[in-house]
């Protein structure tokens, strides 16, 4: 009996959800999804039915993937679309009976979110329909169907993006420009670049005061002070002034860096070829801007063998710690990563700019409470024996926790005994923990730090003093996982947005996203 003729013999309306979605709105007005959803709606009303939800997904592709690890540890290929694996859960949970698509290629374009799409059809008994008719699921036929057409449609992205690729190639080979963010420095005009008079006068400002010997700190200090700001009319950072810095564009070359086959772009140009844009600095000066930069971030990196220990280059590592297993977050780049060798381990991570300037700004600001209010620290009595009862417990959950990862590796208990063991080991390890940090004497405000001057001699201090100052008020930065259904992507900039508007949107964003997941536990 189809889902029509239930509806014929009861009296309430089938409850129904909408899934919509558009893969390019560079605009982010969401046009597109809205009238997707006005016509799913209608043709919900046409048959009876109640929309109980809608799921849309703006701006998402559903043929792109992107390299992910699983709690395995098993790294995969996945289009990544949340909306749509919730609309599954909900459908799966049977808490309604029909989906309604516009068309089969809003709904699916990867094969394997067909075949999930038609598992959680049999699991969740509902139905599938589309407006166009091109999406239903009901027979053998409908699901053999379905399977070509979404064959069809991903070999039509997948010509599509080859296409596209062979042509930013060709734009490579021929020096043209090829589209997207412009390189500080220029403009856009007609399709090309062209040397905007005053940025291009600070690119070959910032060179000169590079091969002068000035840091990179300096420069953008200065530059923020000056009320300089980037493209996107946020403050410079290190990062920010060596990336513009270190362009090929700048000498008027075309570098070509070619999407990989795991669906990320090449770190190292594949081609460079003359430009047709005229140049701001010429060849000899960028190469010699690259190697003074090279040349200061090996001495950086350097550290005299058999001492045991690098030199101290980041003030917080130590502190910075992963809220699942307890572990400190390793410093890689850009981010603050989670790594752990057991298979299946966590690989937690987060932006390691946003985080360090997060945990400056709190540790400064009890340091200036301290100076505004200095009081004597006590140190209380402790109780040797149940800190080392407290430690040995924590170490015997941590070693269980690994046990059951490898358990979980091998095969010898599923994912849900997995997750629902690993909730209380982790929860029984964060109770402890705090016990143990309750326990701990109080450091000494010794080693040469003076807690009411920290704040005023912070910025001229090395990262050793820095972390050593911090360790005397704080235990630990816990790490937790983004919350289900927040998207931790920095968003984009529409096409007709204001910097001052994106730039607050986006701070906007990041400020959610570090409040849920940053804990600070704080010394007594």
């Amino acid at each position: 009996m189809g889902h029509d003729d239930q509806q014929e013999q009861t009296t309430e309306p089938l409850r129904a959800v909408v899934y919509v979605r558009i893969s390019d709105d560079p605009e982010g007005t969401a046009r597109g999804v809205d009238r997707q959803e006005a016509d799913c709606r209608a043709y919900a009303a046409a048959h009876g039915w109640e929309v109980a939800a809608v799921f849309r997904e703006n701006d998402t592709s559903a043929f792109k993937q992107r390299t992910i690890t699983l709690p395995s540890g098993e790294r995969v290929r996945r289009v990544i679309r949340p909306q749509f694996r919730a609309m599954l859960k909900h459908l799966t949970d049977s808490q309604a009976q029909v989906m309604i698509a516009y068309d089969l290629d809003r709904a699916v374009r990867d094969p394997r979110d067909m075949e999930d799409l038609i598992d959680a059809k049999v699991l969740g008994e509902f139905a599938v329909r589309s407006v166009t008719g091109s999406l239903r699921l009901d027979t053998d036929s409908d699901v053999a169907m379905a399977r070509v057409l979404v064959a069809m449609a991903n070999k039509s992205s997948a010509d599509t993006a080859r296409r596209v690729a062979r042509a930013a190639k060709q734009q490579a080979i021929e020096g043209v420009w090829h589209g997207g963010m412009v390189p500080f420095g220029y403009r856009a005009e007609s399709g090309t670049l062209v040397v905007d008079p005053e940025a291009a006068e600070l690119v070959r400002e910032a060179s000169q005061r590079v091969l002068a010997g000035e840091s990179l700190y300096r420069i953008r200090t200065d530059w923020n002070q000056r009320g300089i700001s980037t493209m996107h009319g946020c403050k410079w950072t290190d990062r920010t002034l060596k990336l513009i810095l270190l362009n090929p564009s700048n000498k008027a070359v075309r570098e070509y860096r070619p999407i990989l086959p795991d669906g990320t772009r090449a770190k190292t140009s594949k081609m460079q070829v003359k430009a047709v844009w005229p140049a701001i600095v010429d060849a000899d000066t960028w190469q010699q801007v690259v190697d003074v930069l090279d040349a200061r971030k090996r001495a950086r990196n350097f550290h005299q063998p058999g001492t045991g220990a690098a030199k101290r280059m980041y003030p917080f590592s130590g502190l910075i710690r992963c809220s699942a297993c307890g572990r400190a977050m390793v410093h890689r780049g850009e981010v603050y990563q989670c790594v752990q060798r057991a298979p299946g381990g966590c690989h937690r991570s987060i932006r390691s700019t946003e985080i360090t300037q997060l945990v400056e700004e709190a540790v400064l600001a009890t340091f200036e409470q301290i100076t505004l209010h200095p009081t004597k620290r006590n140190t209380p009595g402790v109780d040797g024996t149940a800190r080392v009862g407290l430690a040995a417990t924590l170490d015997a959950d941590r070693e269980r926790l690994a046990q059951l990862d490898d358990d979980h590796y091998d095969g010898l208990i599923d994912k849900a005994m997995w997750v629902r063991q690993r909730a209380r080991i982790a929860e029984r390890i964060e109770r402890t923990r705090r016990e143990y940090t309750a326990t701990m004497p109080e450091q000494p405000a010794g080693a040469g730090i003076d807690v009411t001057t920290v704040a005023a001699e912070w910025a001229g201090r090395t990262p050793l003093w820095q972390y050593q100052a911090a360790s005397l008020i704080l235990e630990a930065v816990l790490i937790h996982a983004l919350p289900d259904g927040m998207n931790g992507a920095t968003p984009a900039r529409r096409r007709n947005e204001t910097i001052e508007a994106f730039h607050a949107r986006r701070a906007a964003h990041r400020a959610e996203v570090l409040a849920r997941r940053v804990e600070f536990v704080w010394r007594a």
